[in-house]
């Protein structure tokens, strides 16, 4: 995704598929033109977040996933097209 969107980005292609996030803030499109695939198209892509086991002592693992789960990410996370 990320290979995609420097390909368009610097007009190296005309177009592709790039990840949401590149290109949205705050409910609009930041820069060129996009065209949001319809979620009834296509099956939910989730993203989860996991402690493993060599971190579940790791104090700054934990926080992070504590933040994850909170309001301030939430809302972050909506800022840039993703569903919660």
């Amino acid at each position: 995704i990320t290979q995609a969107f420097q390909f368009v980005s610097t007009g190296n292609a005309e177009l592709g598929f790039v990840a949401l996030s590149q290109i949205f803030k705050d409910g609009k499109v930041t820069q060129g033109s996009a065209w949001i695939v319809p979620a009834n198209l296509h099956d939910p892509i989730r993203q989860d977040a996991v402690l493993l086991d060599k971190g579940k002592d790791n104090a700054a693992a934990k926080a992070l996933i504590e933040y994850l789960k909170g309001p301030k990410a939430a809302a972050l996370i909506k800022s840039y097209g993703y569903k919660i």
